[in-house]
């Protein structure tokens, strides 16, 4: 009775131990009203530097926290993977009839893991695990060289609002001396017409630049993971003032410490670990059974052991599985590789090109400016036409566009190889 008793305290504490089921309901208004207060909270001020813009989105931004809470799910994991299977336990009573006896036994049982899978166990999820770290931290590299690019675009769009927006202020006053010339007769019809289709093409394309920079600011916002209630954001910082210089590219050294790299080779590690304990798995593992019964009044002991006869299955379809899956992580992982060293060496060669076009455009804009100038000079002289001085004026604007444009294309090729460079600090 005395053991029937210690094994009936016994189950009864290894089930209080067991985890019980929490109930976490959402409650979307809460968390919209939360939201809300956050933003809000992050972003007084009158500029957004770029320190803190990079703060905000990676505080904020919804797929980061994903990947955090992968993380922090695997880390579980690992923490808790590599224990032994649970003991067993059972009974049997047993009663023979016209003889008024009654034999009842108990046998606890335990695997003996004898092939190691615990540990292999362990040592995948740790893996895993690591997968998972690297995986977040590149994704917060690429999310950082995204928002960084985005931050360009921005301030490249803003400078081109400003010059598009004093440009066509300019071209209206010429286009009302264009105009009473015209109606003197001082001017022809052609020219008038130049004129005036001029100033509608640059009407027009303010208006589709400002719904490029609206689109932008919004993509801003929707990037930082804030509530659209916070309205419109002013970034701060400048431009680089003329062409910026070019940065080093990642060697092929550096690049090995790439996290995205990092957490293919972790997979591809957790890959082998997984093959080899399935080879594993086609060799027994040792159960033992130790019994204690009460046969006809007298007491008896006895031990058994147990282990699987590995004759037909042998484990075959999962060891197949796993070598497959080991050849396909192989495959991602050089494939991963020859991506780096491409993209290392594409993007070097790309911002020397645009270094090289963004310095001819710089050069070519600073002579219009001052051609334009000669040009205002000669006008207020009497020496030159308003027509003249507003094609001088307007070649010089057209080149300060596509100086811009080009000046944004250089900062993010220069943005991505930056970020490309594993020992690069962003912050």
């Amino acid at each position: 009775m005395k053991i029937h008793y210690y094994t009936a305290a016994l189950c009864a504490m290894a089930l209080s131990s067991c985890i019980t089921y929490q109930a976490e309901p959402i409650d979307l208004s809460l968390e919209t009203e939360e939201w809300a207060q956050i933003s809000t909270m992050l972003c007084q001020g009158t500029h957004l530097s770029r320190e803190k813009m990079l703060d905000i989105g990676l505080l904020l931004n919804r797929d980061l926290n994903q990947a955090r809470l992968k993380v922090a799910k695997s880390t579980s994991v690992a923490e808790f993977a590599g224990l032994w299977e649970d003991p067993t336990i059972s009974f049997e009573l047993e009663r023979v009839f016209g003889e008024n006896i009654t034999n009842n036994a108990i046998s606890p049982g335990l695997t003996l893991p004898v092939t190691g899978l615990p540990a292999l166990s362990a040592k995948i999820a740790e893996q895993y695990q690591e997968s998972d770290y690297w995986e977040m931290r590149a994704a917060e590299r690429r999310y950082m060289m995204e928002l960084e690019c985005l931050r360009h675009r921005i301030m490249v769009t803003h400078t081109k609002l400003d010059v598009m927006k004093k440009r066509l202020a300019v071209m209206q006053d010429e286009q009302e001396k264009i105009t009473r010339l015209y109606e003197l007769g001082e001017v022809d019809f052609g020219a008038f017409q130049v004129a005036t289709q001029r100033l509608n093409d640059t009407r027009r394309e303010l208006m589709e630049l400002e719904t490029e920079h609206l689109r932008q600011r919004n993509e801003l916002i929707e990037k930082l993971g804030l509530h659209p209630a916070v309205g419109d954001i002013e970034l701060g910082g400048h431009l680089p003032h003329g062409v910026p210089g070019t940065v080093s590219a990642p060697t092929p050294d550096l690049l090995l410490n790439t996290p995205s790299l990092l957490a293919m080779q972790a997979a591809y590690g957790a890959s082998e670990t997984e093959l080899r304990a399935e080879i594993r798995k086609q060799y027994p593992e040792l159960g033992i059974s130790p019994l204690y019964a009460r046969d006809g009044g007298n007491d008896k002991v006895s031990l058994g052991f147990s282990f699987s006869l590995p004759i037909w299955n042998r484990n075959r379809e999962a060891i197949a599985r796993a070598t497959g899956d080991r050849a396909l992580k192989q495959a991602e992982l050089i494939t991963e590789w020859c991506k780096l060293v491409q993209q290392a060496t594409l993007l070097d060669n790309e911002q020397h090109l645009l270094h090289h076009h963004c310095t001819t455009e710089f050069t070519r804009l600073k002579e219009l400016e001052n051609a334009a100038n000669h040009q205002e000079a000669l006008f207020k002289l009497g020496e030159t036409s308003i027509l003249e001085l507003a094609e001088s004026r307007h070649v010089a604007y057209e080149r300060h566009i596509t100086y811009l444009d080009c000046l944004s294309e250089l900062l993010e090729a220069r943005c991505k190889l930056q970020y490309l460079n594993p020992t690069f600090n962003q912050q």
